[in-house]
């Protein structure tokens, strides 16, 4: 597996997503082809692929189930661009910002039914329908906690990684799942990459927390602003809250009057505290701890430890 293996997958997955949906209200037809044409990176669904595949079946055969997850975190990315009032994805406007909040809600619903009856029509077994379901209950949990936490001025750590198991976690180590039920692993396997995707999830989280204050709108193609504007409890500023309180609200506070100057200021704390380097040490750990759970499995997981490295590697 290699990057231009990657490339090839993704552009597969680009090829079969957007035409899941060619005739209906052009309200619907339209919108949901303007997200899944936006592209992304499609992690999710190239975990699925290369799961199924590591665990001996076809990618053509895995395919379906790919496209149904990704479709379900498209769903996901556009009811919380909702909730958190965001304005960007994929460097573009969000759909409720080019439409309207009615259109975009109806948008994110209709994607989770396309979702649902595309497993339904590859005549998938009950338990991935059952992985499926579950994971998008899952994640509307962890979602639910996030809004809880803006107003909570007590997160604690636990209860963040709590949250982000579900809301994040849960949906790759569903997408790793899914791809070991195509290819009919037996319990052990599934439930060894499902713990993978999800620790791998929980990386990818907190690393995306951290990119959201180093990095830029431009390079992670979303607006940035809400998360830290809302007060959003991420890893870094817990940690951060841990060490000095008033010293990290008065900067988040300072984004809302000036947000370059504040965001400039969080980091400048976060560095003279430690968190940030706090913070890609516990990430390099958890890409350790998810690559353990699947180091005793008698397959080659070479292409799903690629998938690891490809997390560390990511900046955007």
């Amino acid at each position: 597996m290699n990057e231009r293996d990657i490339r090839e997958l993704r552009s597969l997955i680009d090829s079969q997503i957007t035409t899941i949906y060619p005739s209906g209200p052009k309200s619907l037809t339209q919108t949901i082809r303007y997200v899944l044409e936006a592209g992304g990176k499609r992690l999710r669904p190239i975990l699925t692929l290369l799961s199924a595949q590591t665990f001996g079946t076809t990618i053509t055969r895995a395919l379906p189930a790919a496209i149904a997850v990704e479709i379900l975190h498209n769903f996901t990315l556009v009811h919380d661009d909702i909730m958190d009032e965001d304005s960007t994805r994929h460097g573009q406007p969000t759909v409720h910002e080019k439409w309207d909040l009615g259109n975009a809600i109806l948008t994110g619903d209709a994607m989770l039914s396309l979702a649902l009856r595309i497993l339904q029509n590859n005549g998938e077994s009950h338990d991935l329908m059952t992985v499926f379901t579950t994971g998008l209950l899952r994640v509307c949990e962890g979602q639910a906690l996030d809004k809880e936490f803006e107003t909570d001025k007590n997160v604690s750590l636990e209860d963040y990684i709590q949250m982000i198991d579900l809301k994040t976690g849960h949906l790759i180590g569903l997408a790793s799942e899914m791809g070991a039920i195509v290819a009919n692993a037996d319990a052990k396997t599934r439930i060894a990459v499902r713990d993978y995707g999800r620790l791998i999830g929980r990386a990818f989280q907190i690393q995306d927390d951290l990119l959201e204050i180093y990095s830029d709108s431009e390079i992670m193609g979303k607006s940035l602003k809400s998360d830290i504007i809302l007060g959003k409890k991420t890893f870094l500023m817990i940690k951060a809250r841990e060490v000095s309180s008033i010293e990290i609200d008065k900067a988040v506070k300072q984004t809302r009057e000036n947000f370059a100057k504040g965001k400039q200021e969080i980091q400048n704390i976060l560095n003279d505290m430690g968190v940030t380097r706090l913070t890609q040490d516990y990430i390099a750990e958890i890409i350790c701890s998810a690559n353990e759970k699947i180091a005793d499995i008698p397959h080659d997981m070479t292409d799903i430890l690629y998938f690891s490295d490809m997390i560390t590697r990511r900046n955007n």
